[in-house]
C-alpha cells in the first residue's frame, strides 16, 4: 500500500490552481513550484505558481509555464484523448495476455 503525502502550503501563498497529474493543452503537470517575485518596487506583491509540464513524453521534453500560461482543453477534447489512451492500454493487455497464455 502506497504511504499518502501531505503538503503544507504557508497560509501566506495562494493555492495552486492546478495540480499534479492534471492534464493541460501544453502536456501534464509534472511539478509545481512556488516562486516568489524578486521586485524591490513593489515588496507587497504575491508570489505565484509556476508548473512543469511534460510536453513530449518521448523525449521527456518538460516546460515550465506560468499560471496564467497553463490552458486547459475543452472537456470533449478530454474526454476523447483519455478514451484514446484506455483503448490503447486495453489492446496491449490483450496482446500481453495472449503472449502469456502461449508460455
Amino acid at each position: 500500500m502506497e504511504a499518502s503525502k501531505i503538503i503544507t502550503i504557508p497560509n501566506h501563498w495562494t493555492s495552486p490552481k492546478y495540480s499534479l497529474g492534471q492534464r493541460t493543452k501544453q502536456g501534464m503537470i509534472v511539478g509545481v513550484q512556488y516562486c516568489l517575485f524578486e521586485n524591490l518596487v513593489v515588496p507587497e506583491r504575491d508570489g505565484s505558481w509556476r508548473y512543469a509540464i511534460l510536453v513530449s513524453a518521448e523525449d521527456e521534453q518538460v516546460e515550465y509555464i506560468s499560471e496564467f500560461g497553463v490552458q486547459l482543453p475543452p472537456a470533449q477534447e478530454l474526454r476523447l484523448e483519455i478514451e484514446g489512451e484506455i483503448d490503447f492500454c486495453r489492446r496491449k493487455i490483450e496482446n500481453l495476455t495472449q503472449q502469456l497464455e502461449a508460455l
